[in-house]
């Protein structure tokens, strides 16, 4: 991915930078979504936040598919506690590339090594996202802003996301716990966890 990264902390970085760049994303999509043309007269920013690269006219494309995604995605989110997973990546947590060792590992019976192949399984079939290139099935967003900071990067995270994709890969370790960030209760986030898988 070309393109200059935001952020690239580690897990010994300052919890309130990954918190503030989580806050200011967030009210930038909001802004983007509720002005309806906010994105796409600020189209080099959405194209970094997503992309990795200020190269906004290489998605062009993916504008509308970009904002109606993002319209379909919140509705499902909000109305749907299946969904609700999707929120749940704490304010003050680092960034991630690949899924935490403490909480996940391979399936035994995945025979296909540590590569998934494409993403066409889960982010194809599941929520038809727009950045996934359907001609050759990997992410166009690999190690963006938005796939490092959220869900994508950290993906599994909790044995409700594997069974919500149904990704035949991943496991979590029986007895895993999520590791709380600071500033988070983990009672309440172990609770949490245990509900809902």
């Amino acid at each position: 991915m070309t393109g200059t990264r935001v952020a690239s902390a580690s897990a010994t970085g300052n919890p309130w930078v990954w918190a503030l760049a989580r806050i200011g994303f967030h009210a930038y999509i909001v802004f983007s979504m509720a002005t309806v043309v906010g994105g796409f007269l600020t189209a080099p920013i959405v194209s970094y936040l997503f992309f990795g690269t200020w190269r906004f006219w290489r998605y062009l494309d993916l504008s509308w598919k970009l904002y109606v995604h993002g319209l379909h995605m919140a509705w499902r989110v909000l109305t749907d506690e299946q969904t609700a997973f999707m929120f749940d990546v704490p304010l003050l947590s680092p960034p991630h590339s690949k899924p935490d060792p403490a909480l996940a590992q391979l399936n035994p019976r995945w025979e296909h090594g540590t590569s998934c192949g494409t993403c066409t399984r889960c982010c194809g079939t599941v929520v038809r996202c727009p950045i996934l290139d359907a001609r050759t099935g990997l992410c166009r967003g690999y190690e963006s802003f938005f796939w490092r900071f959220f869900n994508c990067g950290r993906f599994p995270s909790a044995q409700r996301e594997i069974a919500y994709y149904g990704c035949p890969k991943w496991e979590i370790k029986p007895g895993a716990e999520p590791i709380p960030w600071p500033g988070q209760d983990p009672v309440p986030a172990v609770r949490r966890m245990a509900q809902l898988d």
